[in-house]
């Protein structure tokens, strides 16, 4: 015996929206091209080895990094820096999705910037999880100043931070006041 249709209820189609898909796919691009180029690296380079591409300028390297950013806080033996890396790593994460969705809501700029921060924070979190340390390959010098060596995942959370840094710099000020700055009468 079947039902007669009015009793069957519509199946809900869950269906992500076209701003995330292109939010996810910036991060998954970013993610893709970081462990990509840093497999290369570990596949064609021995540590420690370079190839200078632009001499005098920019060289590939190939680097580990047991520290965070710019190398700080170095400690190839220390299980307690890379978890505290890993789980500072993931709570940010979190915070950038949160503030992601929020952004999202209030149709806020600054949306995309934060899938690309996104995106490196995970690159470089899948990293430490699985190797303890991360691999950086760009190593940039001028005059004989050198620039600490960096990888796709950095660079993308510098370019989405900087995009940020603009838009809040160069927008304008929102003049709209709150029901709670009208004067007392």
């Amino acid at each position: 015996m079947t039902r007669p249709d009015s009793t069957v209820s519509p199946r809900r189609r869950t269906s992500v929206p076209p701003l995330w898909r292109f939010y996810i796919l910036i991060v998954l691009g970013i993610f893709g091209l970081d462990q990509a180029t840093k497999y290369a690296i570990h596949r064609f380079l021995f540590e420690g080895e370079s190839i200078s591409v632009i001499p005098h300028f920019f060289d590939i390297v190939s680097f580990r990094n047991t520290g965070i950013v710019f190398g700080l806080f170095q400690d190839p033996d220390g299980w307690i820096h890379r978890l505290i890396f890993i789980f500072l790593t993931i709570a940010a994460a979190i915070l950038i999705l949160y503030y992601s969705s929020k952004k999202r809501e209030v149709g806020e700029g600054g949306f995309y910037p934060l899938a690309l921060i996104l995106g490196g924070a995970i690159g470089n979190l899948s990293d430490r999880i699985l190797k303890g340390r991360v691999v950086d390959f760009l190593y940039f010098s001028f005059h004989g100043h050198y620039w600490p060596a960096f990888n796709v995942a950095d660079s993308a959370i510098v370019i989405g931070v900087s995009i940020l840094l603009v838009s809040q710099l160069t927008s304008p000020i929102n003049a709209s006041s709150s029901p709670s700055d009208k004067p007392h009468e």
